[in-house]
């Protein structure tokens, strides 16, 4: 049971209020913040940090404020939780300018909130676009004339692209390929492209469409943009993440749902992952996918634990569910077709392919958009295995049930 002898949680228009007649629950080093609107509950940034043992706070060397100052930067996928955190710490850096590009007007105009204190969504450097609309892209960074582009925009939720693959194709693979496509006509000097650990190994359409991510922006490297890939982990406290949920189920008083007792997994705090993969910025060249340091895997019970002692309420029951379509036990950070080297910077490791992408590449790549456009989702999940023979047996064998596996065989 939840204790019924604390303080109200504290909204974000600051004013106190118990959500959903539901024992509130606070913290000395911060409160759960309630969403107007949405049943989502965070902790701050102290307490995620403190969740995970780790400091919060990015520290820059001089080199990244020297590759950073007075240059034009564009962000795509600037309104969600990683791409508004490289916003506020560009910020920070002394840009010229930093254009933030989203298809979400809401998140847009919390964004301007957060940072002008207004949202008024006047600024130019606010953009509404589709990442989907290559036409669009072109015209924009024509436009902005960007000198680095970090590309945060993505599908990540991985039980929704196992139903609706065709959706993280569009947006995984035709999206990134549409953004470094314009980045490099626009002779933009870098591209970091963020992509995710579900892209080692990959059993999942989410670990598919961005490794296949990857590989595309790697193809577009030798061109005169500097490219990378920086691929990291789970990040906690993000927008529909696990830790939403669970508070949510805290505050209300329900059953905390885990998919398995044993499930692990890589976890990062948002300030963390957005300043290292700046970092990562420095190394950019010829399209290499980096790998962030997140320390050891964490059992999810664990950190259910670790939350209800953060914020003084008892343990909570727990519900197994059972892995869901496409998920792992365990993630990795690379695998047996990759090989890990260390680089100048202590927390980043480089991630180098064994294997060139297979024949005729480019030409099953544009495939995959037109089985999109034609709704061929059979034959649309053929492809994406075929494009990544050397993870044919993963598909096949390591996830429960995968939209991918019965097509691998």
């Amino acid at each position: 049971m939840i204790k019924q002898d604390r303080p109200e949680v504290t909204a974000l228009d600051g004013r106190r209020r118990r959500p959903f007649g539901a024992p509130p629950i606070t913290h000395s080093k911060g409160s759960l913040e309630y969403f107007g609107g949405s049943r989502a509950f965070v902790p701050f940034a102290t307490s995620t940090a403190e969740l995970l043992k780790r400091c919060p706070n990015p520290t820059y060397g001089p080199r990244v404020h020297d590759l950073i100052a007075g240059k034009r930067i564009l962000v795509t996928g600037a309104g969600g939780s990683i791409g508004s955190e490289i916003v506020r710490q560009l910020e920070t850096l002394h840009p010229a300018a930093v254009y933030m590009l989203d298809h979400d007007e809401t998140s847009l105009h919390h964004l301007e909130l957060q940072l002008h204190g207004n949202g008024l969504l006047c600024d130019d450097r606010t953009i509404l676009a589709d990442i989907r609309d290559r036409a669009g892209m072109r015209r924009i960074f024509s436009e902005v004339q960007p000198e680095i582009v970090y590309h945060a925009a993505a599908h990540k939720h991985l039980p929704l692209l196992e139903r609706y693959p065709t959706e993280g194709v569009k947006t995984n693979i035709l999206g990134t390929e549409n953004v470094v496509a314009a980045a490099v006509e626009a002779e933009a000097n870098q591209f970091i492209n963020i992509s995710t650990d579900k892209a080692a190994h990959p059993v999942s359409v989410l670990g598919v469409t961005k490794r296949l991510g990857e590989m595309i922006v790697s193809d577009y490297a030798g061109r005169g943009t500097h490219i990378a890939s920086v691929r990291f982990g789970n990040v906690l406290g993000s927008r529909g993440s696990f830790l939403e949920s669970l508070a949510f189920q805290i505050a209300n008083g329900q059953p905390v749902t885990v998919t398995d007792q044993d499930v692990t997994r890589f976890f990062m705090t948002i300030p963390e992952a957005a300043g290292l993969v700046i970092e990562a910025s420095l190394m950019a060249d010829r399209g290499e996918t980096y790998l962030l340091d997140m320390g050891e895997p964490v059992r999810i019970i664990e950190l259910v634990q670790r939350f209800a002692d953060l914020f003084g309420v008892e343990a909570p029951e727990l519900r197994f569910t059972g892995l869901r379509a496409g998920e792992k036990l365990h993630e990795q950070l690379f695998d047996g077709a990759e090989d890990a080297e260390a680089t100048e910077h202590p927390r980043i490791w480089s991630v180098q392919a064994k294997q060139t992408p297979p024949a005729r590449f480019r030409r099953k790549v544009d495939c995959l958009y037109q089985l999109t456009v034609e709704g061929r989702v059979e034959d649309l999940l053929h492809e994406l295995v075929e494009l990544l023979p050397s993870e044919r047996d993963a598909i096949r064998n390591d996830a429960p049930q995968p939209a991918l596996a019965a097509l691998a065989c």
